[in-house]
């Protein structure tokens, strides 16, 4: 099985799990903080992730940490599986997965949304809201900032790029005058 089909398998799975996005957003928090506390301890990672530990004390040791964190329930669950699957090795890409994951089992189209200046509440909401009717869909925003665009927007759906900024206008006119392409 690829690596990637593995990861978005059970990422898929985890967010099935999920009641609503509340509960999205804590277990993705917390999945997260179990990562950054992998990161932090070296031996606690290679503990989890070899066949010299048995099953038994890498639960063991997962119990222990998800009382000292706090961990809902279903998160703890999730690492005892991917623990006991011998799947930790892959808990980072599986983590990343978990927002793609979430979208598609809502059937909700994520969008990365690229300005200059940041929108405002009001902007943001016309655009969702424009968006949503054109496509018929719910979808998930996600806004970041780029001087290169000079003004305008940029959004990307998919590999699908529409470019309404100036310096995108300027390099189709570049384009057309000099025959650049």
């Amino acid at each position: 099985m690829k690596e990637s089909s593995l990861v978005k398998r059970y990422a898929k799975a985890l967010v099935l799990a999920m009641d609503d996005e509340k509960e999205f957003r804590r277990l993705q928090g917390e999945l997260e903080s179990f990562l950054k506390l992998l990161a932090a301890d070296e031996k606690l990672k290679l503990g989890l992730v070899t066949s010299l530990v048995s099953q038994a004390e890498k639960a063991r040791a997962l119990e222990i940490i998800a009382a000292g964190m706090g961990l809902h329930e279903k998160t703890l669950n999730f690492l005892l599986t991917v623990v006991n699957e011998s799947r930790m090795a892959y808990l980072e890409p599986m983590v990343r997965q978990l927002p793609e994951a979430w979208y598609d089992a809502r059937g909700i189209e994520k969008i990365d949304v690229a300005s200059v200046v940041e929108m405002t509440p009001a902007q943001r909401q016309r655009l969702r809201t424009n968006l949503e009717k054109a496509l018929a869909r719910k979808v998930a925003l996600e806004f970041r900032l780029d001087p290169e665009l000079i003004a305008g927007i940029r959004i990307g759906r998919g590999s699908a790029q529409y470019d309404y900024s100036l310096a995108g206008s300027l390099k189709k006119l570049r384009e057309t005058l000099v025959g650049e392409g």
